[in-house]
């Protein structure tokens, strides 16, 4: 078993949206820092998972970390040379997880001793790579080795590369790209976002305490999950049954897939709280690299590191040409970087479930190669 360690990290910390509030983060780490200090990656979360990307906490655990299969002794992400780092987010999805440390509208706001509610301010994934900066200086890292990430990761991973130029020698955007896509922002983000508003449970955000606004919240976790994977991925997985005639009978009763796929969403949602779905949605949904600059062109000029954008050819959320415009502008730029195409059934999400499809490649792009 990988020994995994997990801490948290207190500051303040000015948002993107020019409010100030006090920070707590939980992140793990992987392996051993070196005496110089030079041989650090950071690992940025996707949408809903956590800091928790490799190892077990316990060896009884069901499943070890979210990116297992390439962090650890021997992996792509070799932590015998190389010192892992991992941070949960603002606003984290999994609130409710004892093991993660998270700020947000879930947590008690130190002015009103209340859940700050929708009281909390707009945060952006600039913010997290601000806040995960702050960390890396904590620990006397002038410099990390790489920083990587799938999809939200991804995000992270590029704001990295725009905003802290100096301090990054390579970039992995897997799943990912410089904006995300109006289609997703709209189809699988904002109709989230509206799905949690209109449940009656949801009282503006001051559930806490009461009943929750799980109706709406199971809806916005079905809008993303469709997105995620692909037709011949639910097909698979969710089979029309030919017995099954009681849906031909009444509006009432619902096809067996249906009933599989919502009682599969239910069992994630334990550890879920909807206003940290919400600002996380919003914060996706924002995602522009561009933002602040007068162009895209403009933002990835600033990039001095390596970049290697990894798509799936089957993503609905992140389709390849999103991932090819980085690369194409980064070149045109002067810079250094590259495209690798991944196809699976899986569609987005196997950039976090089917790593070895180029776990090879982040192996030979941390070395430079």
């Amino acid at each position: 078993m990988q020994n995994v360690a997990k801490r948290c990290f207190e500051t303040t910390y000015t948002l993107e949206c020019g409010q100030t509030i006090p920070v707590r983060i939980g992140y793990e780490t992987y392996g051993q820092l070196s005496n110089d200090r030079k041989n650090a990656i950071l690992v940025c979360h996707f949408f809903s998972a956590n800091s928790h990307a490799a190892g077990k906490y316990h060896p009884d655990d069901a499943e070890p970390g979210w990116w297992d299969m390439l962090i650890g002794p021997g992996k792509a992400i070799d932590t015998d040379r190389y010192f892992v780092i991992c941070t949960d987010t603002l606003c984290n999805i999994q609130l409710k997880n004892p093991h993660v440390i998270t700020t947000g509208p879930g947590t008690i706001n130190p002015e009103t001793g209340d859940c700050y509610g929708m009281a909390f301010p707009q945060f952006t994934y600039r913010d997290m790579a601000g806040i995960q900066f702050k960390i890396i200086t904590e620990m006397g890292i002038e410099k990390l080795v790489a920083v990587i990430g799938p999809s939200a990761g991804g995000m992270q991973a590029l704001n990295w590369a725009v905003h802290f130029p100096d301090n990054v020698e390579a970039v992995v955007s897997v799943i990912s790209g410089g904006a995300s896509p109006i289609l997703t922002s709209l189809a699988y983000l904002q109709s989230a976002i509206d799905a949690i508003k209109l449940d009656p449970n949801w009282r503006e955000g001051s559930y806490y305490g009461e009943s929750e606004p799980e109706q709406g919240l199971a809806l916005a976790l079905q809008l993303m999950n469709l997105g995620a994977y692909q037709y011949g991925w639910y097909d698979a997985n969710y089979k029309r049954v030919a017995a099954d005639i009681a849906p031909y009978q009444s509006l009432n009763n619902p096809p067996t897939f249906l009933t599989q796929f919502k009682e599969a969403i239910a069992q994630r949602m334990n550890t879920y709280d909807a206003n940290h779905y919400l600002y996380t949605a919003r914060a996706a949904m924002l995602h522009n690299i561009a933002n602040g600059f007068s162009s895209m062109e403009e933002a990835l000029s600033r990039i001095t590191a390596r970049v290697l954008m990894i798509p799936c050819k089957t993503d609905l959320l992140f389709p390849p040409q999103y991932s090819w415009e980085v690369v194409d502008i980064i070149n045109k730029a002067g810079g250094h970087a590259a495209c690798y195409e991944i196809d699976s059934p899986l569609g987005h999400m196997a950039g976090v479930l089917a790593a070895h499809l180029f776990a090879d490649q982040v192996a030979a792009f941390i070395e430079g190669f």
